[in-house]
């Protein structure tokens, strides 16, 4: 009877740990969907496609070397996107997505490049949340790293 119920166990246990593993990676996969999409936006000079993977109110700000918050305006960035001439590269790596269920965070390490050359490095800190099965932003902030940034793509692959 022991062996039984020591097979039943191990096969549901067997059974869940996929199913949750999918289910995991099928969310963490829409979420790099929405950061994604961001910076393709960025690329292709899309300020539309931009301010979709945002809520209504979300808000985008920057934690400035002098250790003070900077509130930019979502629509102006928007705008900057649609009118600059030059190519806008935001290059990310080594992200670290948490989620718990409609909520989520990402720590995104970038390097970012105006017209192919390298500008600067930093992180975004993405706060998103589902909202219609969609993932959106509601907080993105980031800062800007003050040393080499060859040094910082080493820390951070």
């Amino acid at each position: 009877m022991k062996k039984k119920v020591a097979c039943i166990l191990t096969t549901l246990f067997c059974t869940n740990v996929p199913a949750q593993t999918n289910v995991e990676t099928a969310e963490t996969a829409s979420i790099h969907k929405a950061i994604d999409n961001t910076f393709d936006a960025m690329r292709n000079h899309n300020g539309k496609k931009f301010l979709a993977q945002f809520t209504q109110q979300a808000i985008l700000e920057r934690a400035n070397i002098n250790n003070e918050i900077e509130t930019l305006s979502l629509n102006k960035f928007s705008e900057f996107i649609n009118s600059t001439k030059k190519h806008l590269d935001e290059q990310t790596f080594d992200i670290k997505i948490n989620i718990s269920g409609n909520l989520a965070s990402a720590w995104v390490p970038f390097v970012f490049y105006l017209d192919g050359r390298l500008s600067h490095c930093g992180v975004n800190s993405f706060q998103l949340i589902k909202q219609q099965e969609q993932w959106k932003v509601r907080y993105l902030i980031d800062n800007g790293y003050v040393g080499d940034c060859e040094v910082f793509i080493e820390q951070h692959k």
